[in-house]
């Protein structure tokens, strides 16, 4: 089972150092992605269906709402990484590099040579989070000044225009906000946008990059984290708020998006206020 050593949490997203034996399905997320291998084996991540090799030299960056998974290498060897999930506003507000990392292919590649001082920076940060943080200020410091040292090599200084979605999808993207504990019906969101279901998943995928389930997906993931980070709920009852009909299956749902169990991560997480 994976473990977490250590995850810290706050307005610029989370960092997680992940002790890992198990895959991740596809997904995707509205952050900016940055994975650093820490110890173990090599192994391989898939980024829009391409194999990616992750080695102690290299960085994979993930553009917001860019498909993503993660195959394991059976062997029982474990493998430590480095995950940064950044908020893509913090880090444009943070520094002008990132002004447009909401934006598609914002990194021009998946792989990223890690040089001397993203692996000072990557090092100072695994401190942090093994000692359960330090002041806000160092924390997104160190993020800043890691993500400053991966983004300069990777990426692009003129990335494509951010998508427009069509106001039929804008609308049931609305829908599935507000709907968050519910189970999505994708047949009746795409009735209520009076399109075909086939039609659906294609605007809807050329408009934010990924297939509605994926969306839909990362929501309760997104939400799921933010009730894991209060004690004011059980985990029982987080499931039960985000619409799973028992909490083994939030419990599996959660694990295969993010690799830990909730009560692990509620566990491990720290939050780091700003």
């Amino acid at each position: 089972m994976t473990q977490a050593l250590g995850i810290l949490a706050g307005r610029f997203g989370r960092v997680a150092l992940l002790d890992m034996d198990t895959s991740l399905t596809v997904h995707a997320h509205g952050h900016c992605h940055l994975v650093f291998k820490i110890a173990g084996p090599d192994q391989l991540f898939t980024v829009e269906g391409a194999p990616l090799p992750l080695r102690a030299d290299t960085a994979v960056a993930v553009n917001s709402w860019q498909e993503h998974a993660y195959a394991h290498a059976t062997g029982g060897e474990r493998t430590v990484f480095l995950a940064l999930y950044l908020e893509t506003d913090w880090l444009a507000d943070a520094d002008r590099l990132f002004s447009l990392c909401g934006r598609p292919a914002f990194f021009s590649a998946p792989g990223v040579c890690v040089g001397p001082e993203a692996e000072f920076w990557r090092d100072r940060l695994i401190e942090m989070v093994e000692a359960g943080g330090e002041a806000a200020a160092a924390v997104e410091e160190a993020i800043l000044q890691l993500s400053w040292a991966v983004g300069r090599r990777a990426a692009r200084h003129a990335p494509p225009p951010a998508r427009a979605p069509d106001f039929r999808i804008r609308r049931a993207m609305r829908a599935m906000h507000e709907r968050i504990g519910q189970p999505y019906a994708y047949d009746a969101l795409a009735t209520a946008a009076g399109l075909s279901r086939s039609r659906f998943n294609t605007l809807f995928k050329d408009s934010t990059g990924v297939t509605p389930a994926v969306y839909g997906n990362a929501l309760r993931v997104e939400a799921s984290v933010a009730a894991l980070g209060t004690r004011g709920s059980s985990i029982s009852a987080v499931a039960d708020d985000l619409g799973f009909s028992a909490p083994s299956n939030f419990c599996r749902f959660f694990q295969q998006h993010t690799g830990l169990v909730p009560r692990d991560f509620r566990r491990a997480v720290a939050t780091v206020a700003g």
